[in-house]
């Protein structure tokens, strides 16, 4: 009898151990699927940051700049001209006519609708 109980203690203990092995061993591989997506999420994010670095080089300097203030602001330099043709020159040209479409708020296109 006593070793009916001492093999069902043994076998209760290394049914208790191989639990907690196992558990164990999910848990770490849930922990290396969470390493290696923010592994990759640090890599992104270093691809992210040279992009930006190479854009902050780019906005700095004096051609972007320069690009910037004649089609923005449309400034020249001294001895160049600045020609600004009329918008319906260039339509007259192009042969284009634009139909502007009014848009009318929601509420009174559903009133107009049912209340002609």
């Amino acid at each position: 009898m006593l070793k009916k109980i001492t093999f069902g203690l043994v076998i209760l203990i290394v049914l208790f151990m191989v639990f907690n092995l196992i558990n164990q061993i999910i848990e770490a591989t849930r922990s290396g699927e969470r390493l290696s997506e923010a592994a990759d999420a640090v890599y992104r994010l270093e691809i992210k940051n040279k992009q930006l670095k190479n854009k902050l080089v780019q906005v700095k300097s004096q051609e972007f700049i320069e690009e910037e203030i004649r089609n923005k602001l449309g400034l020249s330099k001294k001895g160049e001209t600045v020609v600004v043709i009329p918008a319906e020159k260039i339509k007259a040209v192009l042969g284009t006519s634009q139909v502007t479409e009014v848009r009318l708020p929601n509420w009174l296109g559903w009133l107009k609708v049912f209340f002609k």
